[in-house]
């Protein structure tokens, strides 16, 4: 006879009494809801820096019914439960940085209460067991109000053993990318089925049997073929990845949105050719980056990159900077000297800011560009460079054309090749990247030990429009580093400290379930509340009259300590100044034993 592919298999040599600790509770979900933020502006809603989405239930019965009718029920149910074992494993991951620091369970339950919080269903244990160090688990729990039995399902679906798919295929994923290994859960009850609830066990892959039935079903679809499961990467590490993927340059442009993968491919498709490339962009986005990539990833990498800014080059000197000059082309000019061309040769030269060359300079780039031929100032004698050009502006060439500032023939010679570099705001994707690259770039380069961004930091970075781009997002996290307090997380006063605001706030989910404003607290103002909590603890207990100037001194200790001794700041949340704070403890440490 069969076994029923859904039969349980007791944990041998243990109690059901063993399995169910009486003081089993999920912790406080405040942690995980302070990681979701809301930006209607921009539409789009975040859990911590992943994109979410809010979507009627409605809409997923109808897929449901849909892929059933089209697919048939076992793919149809393939198709769901791989669904939600992709968005499990990637919270298993948010789990662990979350509650890195607590205990297992805590960082485990993670899972149940975004079950939760999502709208899925609540999560009620019966059973649990897990030990991390041996790979092993054992729960049983209940899928309690789930979203996907909520309307009446067909005849067909109520023949199947289980109706809550994304649910049990959550479930998997999140426990298989926690435990790192395969972990299975199966609904062995279900409403839909006629059961008295929707009851689901997790369990080792190996110790159920048939499982690999399940196992396969749970490896996405690519083409006609099953692909390897994915791992799913952090946020830095798909930074170390990005950065790594065409050499080991921390100046590599990162990114990971499709727009940025669109400007690669651009990229790919050009280096290995001889083709002057014009990158297009505002300012910040990092054309000089994705210009040393395209040469990097040329066959003239071991050749020389020559970048010259021409803004910056005062206009009767850009000639000479660009060809060279001989001896005595100009007053000073007492030997010879080779421009960036020649400096070039074999290689690339990146102009950037193109549209500030003079019309002069306009017409000798175009020779050199259209013959590879160019004298140096002062001199009679044509020599040849074989360099390939790459140009960047942020400035509009159609209309400096009208204007009469740019030849329109340059622009055609150098427009063979255009890659236009989106703003970050149009590539928010990118910006999770870009920020665990440019924390760690930093936090070494000033050797400060920085655990990372609070919630409501991470949210204004998100959400902020960023009009000077990923320059502006290098210059706000170097300066949140350096502002930062030894082994505290970069706040969002340390960020936007320099007169520099944000657009507006992003929304958060408040305690009672309702979307508010964050609410703009700083580390001072912790400081200054931590001291308040001490002296009124020290009040309570005091049986005597109450002494206004001893609770002062009080507090101001207490300031102090909890500035670590640093006058200065402790100065700042008592709305003092320095001097005001220094005399007072010079005054309440005089008047100690032995002062």
């Amino acid at each position: 006879m069969a076994r029923n592919r859904n039969a349980l298999v007791k944990p041998k040599g243990k109690s059901k009494r063993d399995l169910v600790p009486e003081d089993l509770h999920f912790p406080e979900v405040r942690d995980i809801a302070a990681q979701l933020h809301f930006s209607p502006e921009h539409g789009r809603i975040w859990l911590e820096d992943r994109r979410m989405l809010l979507l009627h239930a409605e809409s997923f019965y109808g897929m449901r019914s849909e892929l059933v009718a089209r697919l048939g029920l076992e793919a149809a149910r393939g198709v769901i439960t791989r669904m939600g074992y992709g968005a499990g494993s990637r919270d298993a991951e948010f789990a662990k940085r979350l509650r890195g620091a607590a205990s297992a369970f805590e960082a485990f339950a993670v899972g149940p209460q975004l079950h939760a919080l999502k709208g899925m269903a609540e999560i009620r244990l019966q059973q649990f067991r897990m030990d991390v160090s041996s790979g092993q688990i054992y729960s049983e729990f209940v899928f309690h109000d789930s979203f996907e039995i909520d309307q009446p399902v067909g005849t067909t679906l109520l023949a199947h053993q289980g109706a809550c798919w994304m649910l049990a295929g959550y479930a998997s994923g999140y426990a298989s990318a926690f435990m790192a290994k395969n972990i299975l859960v199966r609904e062995v009850e279900c409403r839909a089925c006629g059961g008295l609830q929707c009851r689901a066990v997790a369990r080792p892959a190996e110790d159920w049997p048939d499982a690999d039935r399940d196992l396969q079903d749970l490896q996405p679809f690519v083409g006609k073929t099953r692909a390897a499961p994915v791992r799913r990467e952090s946020p830095r590490r798909l930074a170390r990845l990005s950065r790594s993927a065409s050499h080991a340059d921390s100046n590599a442009p990162v990114g990971g949105s499709m727009a940025f993968s669109t400007i690669l491919h651009q990229i790919n498709r050009v280096a290995p050719t001889r083709a002057t490339v014009l990158l297009l962009g505002e300012s910040g986005v990092g054309k000089s980056l994705f210009a040393r990539e395209l040469h990097d990833r040329s066959p003239r990498k071991a050749r020389a990159f020559v970048a010259v800014n021409c803004a910056a080059i005062p206009n009767e000197l850009l000639e000479s900077e660009l060809f060279g000059a001989d001896r005595g082309a100009y007053t000073g000019a007492h030997a010879p000297r080779g421009g960036r061309f020649e400096l070039a040769d074999g290689g690339t030269l990146f102009l950037d800011e193109i549209a500030t060359l003079s019309l002069t300079a306009q017409g000798k780039l175009l020779r050199v560009l259209q013959t590879g031929e160019f004298e140096r100032l002062g001199s009679t004698r044509t020599r040849n460079a074989d360099v390939r050009v790459i140009a960047a502006t942020n400035a509009d060439l159609a209309k400096s054309i009208r204007d009469g500032t740019f030849r329109q023939d340059l622009f055609y010679r150098l427009n063979v090749f255009p890659i236009l570099i989106p703003p970050l705001r149009e590539r928010r994707d990118d910006i999770p990247l870009l920020i665990g690259h440019y924390l760690a770039r930093y936090s070494t380069l000033h050797a400060r030990r920085l655990p990372g961004l609070t919630p409501r930091a991470l949210a204004a970075l998100l959400d902020h429009d960023w009009p000077g781009n990923v320059r502006e997002l290098e210059n706000v996290l170097e300066r949140g580093v350096i502002l930062a307090d030894e082994g505290q997380p970069l706040d969002r006063s340390h960020l936007f400290a320099a007169g520099g605001g944000l657009n507006r706030d992003v929304l958060e989910l408040g305690r009672a379930g309702e979307l508010v404003a964050p609410h703009r607290e700083t580390h001072a103002d912790t400081a200054a509340a931590d001291a308040l909590k001490e002296v009124g603890a020290w009040l309570h207990g005091k049986e005597s009259a109450l002494d206004l100037p001893a609770t002062q001194d009080r507090l101001a200790l207490a300031a102090l300590a909890r500035a670590n001794g640093n006058m200065s700041k402790a100065a700042r949340q008592l709305r003092l100044t320095r001097a005001q704070l220094e005399y007072r403890i010079k005054k309440i440490r005089a008047r100690e034993p032995g002062g």
